[in-house]
């Protein structure tokens, strides 16, 4: 009986179905254990994953692994324990035609990968790049300083524009991003602005927040 149900087991462990959702979740950080596994069952899905989670063992050579076996991906989510990692988002969001879904957490992404996702994932509807707020961050107010600062947002709001959902938690972005989100996204339900301690929204900005979520 036993040896029956591990033979079970093993066909079951084969069928793609089996793998179309992967949430995987450890401390051993990039490259341990949890990565071949990780790679193992991003194989096993034959092309049939839908639904990624990765928490503390993402890097950008596993995010490549699974672009290039994951065209049906509609949910992608990436936790770094480490910030400045450096991620090559423009190359792989190419590959995700389907994606609705991008979580991202202490991960940058560039303003080019923006808008790539912009041409090439015409379903996503729900983004967060989020970061542990910086309290003690003093980014300049010239112009070249505020440029940096609020690139996401600007990108965002010039390609993202079928967003629905919209999360950039502790964002060091100024008033001039977020009004660059709110011209661009029209189709806004939510947007989650938590630790982004540049922004003032007093005045007009807040009832134009308001306003565009019809609060």
């Amino acid at each position: 009986m036993l040896r029956k149900f591990a033979l079970l087991g093993v066909k079951s462990a084969r069928d793609p179905a089996m793998w179309r959702v992967i949430h995987m979740k450890t401390t051993f950080g990039p490259n341990g254990p949890a990565w071949k596994l990780c790679t193992h069952a991003v194989d096993g899905s034959q092309d049939q994953l839908v639904d990624i989670s990765i928490v503390y063992f993402a890097n950008d050579e596993l995010l490549q692994y699974v672009a290039h076996r994951s065209s049906q991906l509609k949910w992608l989510e990436f936790v770094s324990r480490y910030r400045g990692l450096p991620w090559n988002w423009t190359q792989a969001l190419r590959k995700f035609p389907m994606l609705q879904e991008l979580n991202l957490y202490k991960i940058k992404i560039s303003e080019e990968a923006i808008e790539t996702a912009g041409h090439c994932c015409p379903m996503l509807k729900t983004v967060k790049v989020n970061q542990e707020s910086c309290k003690f961050f003093h980014g300049g107010t010239d112009e070249k300083s505020l440029m940096f600062r609020n690139g996401t947002a600007k990108a965002i709001g010039e390609n993202l524009h079928e967003l629905r959902h919209l999360e950039l938690i502790g964002n060091n972005m100024t008033n001039i991003g977020l009004q660059a989100i709110l011209d661009g996204c029209c189709h806004l339900e939510s947007l989650d602005l938590r630790q982004c301690l540049y922004i003032d929204l007093k005045g007009d900005m807040g009832k134009n927040v308001q306003k565009m979520l019809n609060v």
